[in-house]
């Protein structure tokens, strides 16, 4: 067991920026959670982390996250208490109560928000979540490839709005309901148990958080990003310039292609494919790195993580590359999450073989 106290905070936040791959919100975001999070520590006292060994396999665990745009929040702020209220709906009286809580999607926001819950409820927080990273969709976890049921699914909004859904067509539904609801909202799943979830998902991930918030939060001038990405089981990509970003909103998911002018070769480029979060770097028309590892652009002057959403032209970038949780390569689960998942027509590149 460890515990996460306001001082872990900050450090946290760096992690799960950087698992976020570009998505699940940037820095501004993030801080609208963190500030809650400090605020539930301060109050309720810190949050118990726990290893999926250490909790009855038959307690039941509750999972949180925010589906929608995370800029959002910064004009239509949360309360802190819409999970609370998800869970409410999801499991009313009479229902056997929750144990603990578990991960959902430890990159960017969402890494943040389950931890929030638990602080709230004064309930631990089981080290294991169905991403080990960001996705977009609701389905693209490892809970769901084992089967294990998302159903009933409650969403919350600041203003009180609620909505208990039960679709096989669940994403669809939730994100019309979030649309509805002003741009982003609050989701609680069906609670799962515990041993389930620890057989279907990745564990350790908010441990992983925290050891890239210690490497990432580091002065970039003392160890600089070939050091840093080294340090974190990566490598540095390539840094270059953006000289066009090309945005398109139709679809589900916005989608963008950025061009980069590279400062550490002569006369050359790189291509970033990016929706929600960055999903392939290319080179001459060839993968240099593919979902499902992550891609992180990082501003080459401050070192800090730039979402997709604010990456912009003349900007000098850090493209690193670091590897995703075993679990997602896998053959029976690549077809999930790899670039022909997102609609492009490449194969997944195995890490560090471009």
């Amino acid at each position: 067991m460890r515990l996460i106290t306001p001082d872990d905070v900050d450090r946290l936040a760096v992690g799960v920026i950087m698992l976020g791959s570009g998505g699940g919100g940037g820095e501004q975001d993030v801080h609208v959670v963190t500030t809650m999070l400090r605020h539930a520590i301060r109050t309720n006292g810190p949050v118990r982390v726990l290893d999926v060994e250490e909790i009855d396999p038959d307690a039941l665990g509750v999972r949180a996250g925010l589906i929608g745009a995370p800029t959002v929040m910064i004009e239509k702020l949360p309360s802190g208490n819409e999970a609370a209220e998800a869970l409410r709906a999801v499991r009313p009286e009479g229902e056997p109560p929750v144990s603990a809580v578990i991960g959902w999607e430890i990159g960017g926001c969402n890494g943040l928000f389950p931890l929030l819950l638990a602080a709230q409820l004064g309930l631990p927080y089981v080290d294991v979540d169905g991403m080990g990273r960001a996705f977009p969709r609701i389905d693209q976890t490892t809970y769901d490839a084992a089967g294990l049921p998302i159903t009933p699914l409650a969403i919350t909004e600041p203003s009180g709005n609620r909505a208990l859904l039960d679709s096989s067509a669940i994403e669809k539904l939730a994100r019309t309901v979030m649309v509805d609801f002003g741009g982003w909202a609050m989701m609680v799943a069906r609670p799962l148990r515990i041993g389930d979830a620890a057989k279907a998902g990745i564990p350790g991930t908010l441990a992983r958080a925290l050891e890239l918030g210690g490497i990432w939060a580091s002065p970039q001038e003392s160890h600089g990003t070939r050091g840093r990405a080294e340090a974190s089981g990566g490598f540095l990509v390539a840094r270059g310039k953006v000289v066009e970003v090309w945005r398109e909103s139709t679809g589900e998911f916005p989608r963008g292609t950025v061009a980069v002018r590279r400062l550490d070769e002569d006369d050359s480029y790189v291509r970033l494919e990016m929706q929600g979060e960055y999903l392939v770097v290319l080179a001459d028309g060839e993968p240099l790195v593919t979902t499902p590892d992550l891609i992180c652009c990082l501003d080459a002057e401050s070192g800090r993580a730039i979402g997709t959403e604010r990456l912009s032209y003349g900007t000098v970038i850090d493209i690193v590359a670091l590897p995703a949780p075993p679990q997602w390569v896998r053959p029976r689960m690549l077809g999930r999450v790899d670039p022909r998942a997102f609609g492009y027509d490449l194969d997944y590149l195995p890490f560090g073989q471009s």
